[in-house]
């Protein structure tokens, strides 16, 4: 009786998702994603380098009109003391550096943010360029990484590093120096999807957008689907285009465990050329709502 019960259950729940599969368009709700440094990094006095946001297609137009931050990080620095080494920054989606989206230089003092507003126009490369300043024989350590901020949101207050006058003519001179304006030694930003909350009915269906690219062929995308509470289940879908159901030709992973935990691993091979996943995640606890947190971790290899 144990088998046949779970066996209509199932039927149930599975006629539920055709249903509203089939029965209309879906909403499919975009994770947003953030660039960053893989990991800490450290410049020698007056070394400069670059970094590379790679944006695709789909999240160049889900950014279009937000507002970019993007953040500089001293770990060892936290004050932004000169005498220890800080970084200038200058933002732009040329390799030239030119035109200039921003800089963390507002003339008397070096800031740990600066910030434009991302329009499709700028393209699918944003490009960081840093220079150390000062700095320590061990160098300047840091991060750096891009955030895209939703309309009605707070900015972060900015720190800055206050600059006596000759320190101010010694940036402005790296700064107009035969050279410095251009990009080198581009390196790429690492895309970090945010965890993202969500809700869904047992028996029904939410949908979810992730858009990854990367100039690197390899890398894979690990995905999670954790449940909140006890009793919360689920199965989960990842798609390479829509629509995304759980018994179409386009899903390309699946985890049907009907537990709190699924775990989906994906490559980029699979989802080439357009970088963008769809996620369909089912209901199946012994409850009503089923709270989860998605989460995607980039791994890339050398």
């Amino acid at each position: 009786m144990f088998y046949v019960a779970k066996v209509i259950i199932f039927l149930f729940q599975f006629l539920v998702i055709v249903l509203s599969v089939f029965g209309q368009t879906p909403e499919y709700i975009d994770i947003r994603v953030d660039y960053v440094t893989p990991r800490i990094r450290s410049l020698a006095a007056n070394e400069n380098t670059t970094w590379n946001a790679s944006i695709c297609s789909n999240a160049q137009e889900r950014y279009n009109g937000t507002t970019a931050v993007v953040n500089f990080n001293l770990p060892l620095n936290l004050d932004w003391n000169p005498s220890l080494g800080v970084v200038l920054a200058t933002v732009s989606n040329s390799t030239s550096l030119a035109p200039v989206l921003c800089r963390n230089d507002n003339g008397s003092a070096l800031g740990n943010s600066c910030t434009f507003t991302y329009q499709t126009a700028m393209g699918p490369n944003i490009y960081i360029a840093i220079q150390a300043v000062h700095g320590t024989k061990d160098g300047v350590f840091y991060s750096t990484g891009i955030t895209f901020i939703e309309s009605g949101s707070h900015l972060p207050p900015v720190q800055h590093a206050k600059l006596t006058p000759r320190q101010e003519n010694e940036i402005h001179e790296m700064a107009t120096r035969p050279g410095s304006q251009k990009a080198v030694d581009t390196q790429s930003l690492v895309p970090v999807p945010r965890l993202h909350p969500g809700i869904v009915q047992t028996g029904a269906a939410v949908y979810y957008t992730l858009s990854i690219y990367l100039s690197s062929s390899r890398f894979i995308i690990e995905i999670f689907i954790v449940g909140v509470g006890p009793g919360d289940a689920f199965s989960s879908y990842v798609c390479k285009a829509k629509p995304c159901a759980s018994d179409n030709s386009n899903v390309i992973m699946s985890d049907v465990s009907d537990s709190s935990l699924n775990a989906l691993t994906i490559s980029y091979d699979q989802i080439r050329p357009t970088g963008t996943v769809y996620v369909l995640i089912v209901g199946f606890g012994g409850k009503e709502e089923n709270q989860f947190n998605l989460g995607a971790v980039v791994r890339i290899f050398a």
